[in-house]
């Protein structure tokens, strides 16, 4: 019998690297997204098409993408307008990702448009994008909770959901952008959403601000959510979130699944040595937990 499976979209080199304050050379990225590859995961996050003065460190989208074009459909790249769309386009690029927040708060300082522009301009992207055979998969960001609103109520985030679903989109990530989520929340929202809008693919996105990111993926694997994202050695958080906190470390997360008897994809043990290369690379202790286990006092995790 085969084992129950999930699937994990790495997005260290885009929601990892785009706050780090030192810039991270461009050979580098590409080697981090080449060995992150390497380990079996099926989707990276490579870089985002913002504009390079409001995320400077993702300013050589175009040259990472280039020097990655022999595995250009294992790469999402998020698209924040129309315009990032044709740069995507122009860079080859087979699988994007497209991002509203749940509040025109958040959505103000991330985007710079409302809730309902954004979607209006989503509607256009995924229009464009699917007359050229370009997937497109959305983020619902804060949905679990806003640094500039506060709560945000299921039937908001529902309202958000629909409009992305009705206008074609069949994978769609509930956001904790600021770490603010508990296990029971989780639960409630994602049975919600899965009843509402059953055809969706949903996906899990966790900040470990609070220590529960690890605990917020139990449960909504346990409300049957198999698609999830993480950074290599739990880098990242937005820039437009204050005192968010790091994402889900990957090779954590993913130590903890396989030890589950959950089938990955990945093999955790080069996943854990690309963590260690990638400190070693930003000269800074990386916030994960595993890959700072000396080998000789962990246990093999099988593959």
């Amino acid at each position: 019998m085969t084992a129950p499976s999930v699937e994990w979209v790495e997005v260290g080199p885009r929601d990892g690297l785009q706050s780090w304050a030192s810039p991270v050379p461009t050979p580098a990225k590409v080697g981090l997204i080449t060995r992150l590859l390497d380990c079996g995961l099926q989707r990276v996050e490579a870089t985002s098409m913002v504009h390079p003065t409001l995320v400077p460190q993702l300013a050589d989208a175009e040259a990472v993408l280039e020097a990655l074009q022999d595995r250009i459909h294992r790469l999402r790249v998020l698209v924040p307008n129309r315009r990032g769309l044709d740069r995507a386009k122009a860079a080859g690029v087979r699988n994007i990702a497209v991002t509203v927040a749940a509040t025109d708060g958040y959505n103000h300082h991330n985007l710079n448009h409302s809730v309902a522009d954004t979607l209006n301009e989503i509607a256009e992207i995924v229009r464009l994008a699917s007359r050229d055979g370009i997937a497109v998969d959305a983020s619902i960001s804060v949905a679990f909770g806003c640094p500039y609103e506060g709560a945000v109520s299921p039937a908001r985030v529902e309202e958000v959901a629909v409009f992305l679903a009705d206008g074609g989109i069949k994978e769609i990530a509930l956001a904790d952008t600021i770490g603010i989520a508990n296990p029971a929340q989780v639960e409630e929202l994602f049975q919600a959403m899965k009843q509402r809008l059953p055809s969706v693919r949903w996906g899990a996105h966790f900040h470990d601000t609070r220590g529960a990111a690890m605990a917020n993926l139990l449960s909504a694997l346990e409300t049957g959510v198999t698609l999830f994202e993480g950074s290599i050695g739990g880098i990242g958080g937005s820039p437009f979130a204050p005192a968010a906190g790091g994402n889900l470390c990957s090779e954590d997360a993913l130590t903890m699944l396989q030890a589950m008897g959950l089938q990955t994809g990945v093999d955790v043990n080069q996943l854990i040595e690309v963590a260690r290369g990638l400190e070693r690379t930003l000269g800074s202790r990386l916030p994960g937990r595993v890959h700072a286990i000396q080998p000789s006092e962990a246990k093999s995790v099988p593959a």
